[in-house]
């Protein structure tokens, strides 16, 4: 009986020791909030919660989810946090599921609200925020439920290559996907998937811009090995690349330019369409 007491208290210290290391919601934390159900998984685990759709999760180096039920101003909500990796990995999973919404505020970056759904990034935490109703009041109580949550979790910077943060990109970050494999570009950007072949896994920085005749698709690609890379020049048009050189190659309304950082690294752009812009974006790789 002992044992079986000592194992009891063991399970429970463990559970809750889980439980404190996903940053969900407390009902001190939201005046007349009231959690009627809590749940935690964590890895692979996942698969018995969304299975079909974890793969994408994991490829994004999942940790933990806490998914809470809430009543609040009298919708219910169903509320998720999952914790990644960190930052890079909780925006981009953010990067690739921001479909048919818009920012709340100004105050309030990474973020995306429909009316069913607010999504948001909070340090190394993806957030979705489900409510049934789609009101107005339902909307406006998911941006207090996503305010109380993210004062519990720690302030992260989302760590960018550098040339992503000039002042010609700069202004187009809200439109930034990241993709660290095959899963995360065919639901981010699916028409660049057949560049990356078989690769399984790779960190692809992507900023499509839309211009007045075009668009202009900015990228930096890290891959695992040198080889792969060498792949990926060969599918995007190519016949090698340098390290430090630049090319160019094109067809009919599509300009293509690559540059070699280092054995694993590339810059890629593409420019479809004509725009007064794009030998600005051309010279932003080339002057480097």
């Amino acid at each position: 009986m002992r044992c079986l007491i000592h194992l009891s208290l063991f399970l429970l210290t463990g559970l809750v020791a889980f439980a404190g290391d996903v940053p969900v919601l407390d009902a001190k934390d939201l005046r007349d909030a009231k959690i009627t159900k809590t749940d935690f998984y964590a890895g692979k685990a996942l698969f018995g919660y969304i299975d079909g759709g974890a793969e994408l999760y994991l490829e994004y180096r999942f940790k933990k989810l806490g998914r809470q039920e809430v009543l609040y101003s009298g919708e219910k909500f169903v509320v998720e946090v999952y914790q990644m990796a960190g930052a890079r990995e909780a925006y981009g999973i953010f990067s690739v599921q921001r479909f048919k919404c818009i920012p709340v505020d100004s105050l309030l970056p990474n973020t995306c609200q429909s009316r069913y759904q607010l999504q948001a990034v909070a340090g190394d935490c993806y957030l979705s925020i489900t409510n049934e109703s789609g009101s107005g009041a339902a909307q406006n109580a998911s941006v207090g439920i996503f305010r109380a949550i993210a004062e519990r979790i720690k302030p992260q910077q989302i760590d960018l290559p550098t040339v992503f943060r000039t002042r010609e990109l700069t202004r187009h970050l809200p439109h930034l996907i990241m993709a660290f494999g095959p899963l995360g570009v065919q639901n981010g950007f699916d028409e660049w998937s057949t560049l990356f072949g078989n690769t399984p896994r790779f960190s692809l920085t992507l900023l499509p811009i839309e211009t007045e005749k075009g668009r202009v698709c900015f990228s930096q690609v890290q891959f695992e090995s040198a080889e792969e890379l060498d792949g990926f020049v060969s599918l995007a048009g190519f016949a090698n690349a340098l390290i430090g050189s630049t090319q160019r190659a094109g067809q009919t309304g599509v300009t293509r330019l690559l540059q070699r950082l280092n054995e694993r690294e590339v810059l890629y752009v593409e420019i479809t369409g004509s725009s007064p812009d794009q030998e600005i974006y051309s010279r932003l790789l080339e002057n480097r």
